[in-house]
């Protein structure tokens, strides 16, 4: 299983490959190749109680490690978009490798066998459902919460309606970026919590984690202040915000499988998740289908 992106990105394809490897009882190797000359992003499921990922585990030294799959692949990928660009048919692809053909649930995957090696994103539930209740623990942080972590988790405790909100900013500014991923701003939010609140009710505290918490309060400024809870995660440890969004009891998601994660965590059968119908930009979502990405019983707007 290559693995590349960040925590949310890492957490969709492990989850992919272990549930394949658990169909066929073998081990799962993961090629981390892909984060030698990444420089945005770092492997960090070791953080989590990844068996794959703990170097001390009986399991983790029996399997072998991939080298280098996920550099080969993407110069192929490359290869293959020039030669389409050129009118020429692509490479062959490998009886033994998987390249996720497109961004919705591919049924072929069903069918795949024992050495094969993954590469994509994996976004759907689909490909993991079968192993849901062990992912819950396996993606539970491997270390106890720092103390910023800690205190937040005691309000979360102590609060009698928590909803995590998250506003996903960062990355998503840059130039190019934004035109891919699309922004969410006040409209979203607003209609969100509108949404929400008609399922459950009033009187809700709203737990809100971002990377830019300037313009998140801006965002949600159409909430009174004394509703809010700004979460200041640890930026070098964002399984500790992924932890205490799953421990809300609903969910107000972004546009980011970083949330996405968050609400899915959480293991309550009655929970409200709110989510994003534009999960990409206008002129991307037209290219892509969305529908596998958002489990049964979310709300979209």
């Amino acid at each position: 299983m290559s693995l590349i992106g960040g925590l949310g990105n890492q957490m969709f394809q492990y989850a992919a490959g272990k549930a394949l490897a658990e169909h066929h009882g073998v081990p799962l190797a993961l090629d981390l190749s892909g984060f030698r000359n990444y420089a945005l992003r770092s492997f960090l499921l070791d953080r989590l109680l990844v068996p794959e990922a703990d170097a001390s585990s009986a399991q983790a030294e029996i399997v072998p490690q991939p080298d280098k799959n996920f550099t080969r692949v993407k110069w192929k990928g490359r290869i293959d978009w020039l030669l389409g660009r050129a009118g020429l048919p692509k490479l062959a692809p490998s009886p033994h490798e998987y390249r996720e053909p497109h961004f919705h649930y591919d049924a072929a995957f069903e069918a795949l066998g024992p050495q094969t090696s993954l590469f994509g994103y994996f976004q759907s539930e689909r490909y993991f459902g079968s192993i849901t209740e062990s992912l819950r623990g396996w993606f539970s942080p491997r270390e106890p919460f720092g103390g910023a972590a800690a205190d937040v988790l005691s309000r979360i405790e102590a609060s009698r309606l928590p909803i995590s909100v998250h506003v996903r900013r960062g990355d998503y500014l840059n130039p190019g970026t934004a035109e891919f991923h699309g922004i969410l701003g006040e409209p979203y939010y607003s209609e969100a919590l509108g949404r929400l609140e008609g399922e459950i009710g009033e009187g809700t505290e709203l737990f809100v984690f971002s990377d830019d918490p300037a313009a998140a309060e801006q965002i949600l400024s159409f909430v009174p202040k004394s509703r809010l809870v700004h979460v200041r995660g640890d930026p070098e440890r964002p399984w500790e915000d992924i932890a205490l969004m799953a421990r809300c009891r609903h969910h107000i998601i972004a546009n980011s499988s970083f949330s996405w994660w968050g609400a899915w965590l959480n293991g309550a059968q009655d929970k409200v998740v709110i989510a994003p119908r534009a999960w990409f930009a206008p002129n991307e979502l037209r290219k892509v289908n969305t529908a596998d990405l958002y489990p049964v019983g979310w709300i979209l707007v």
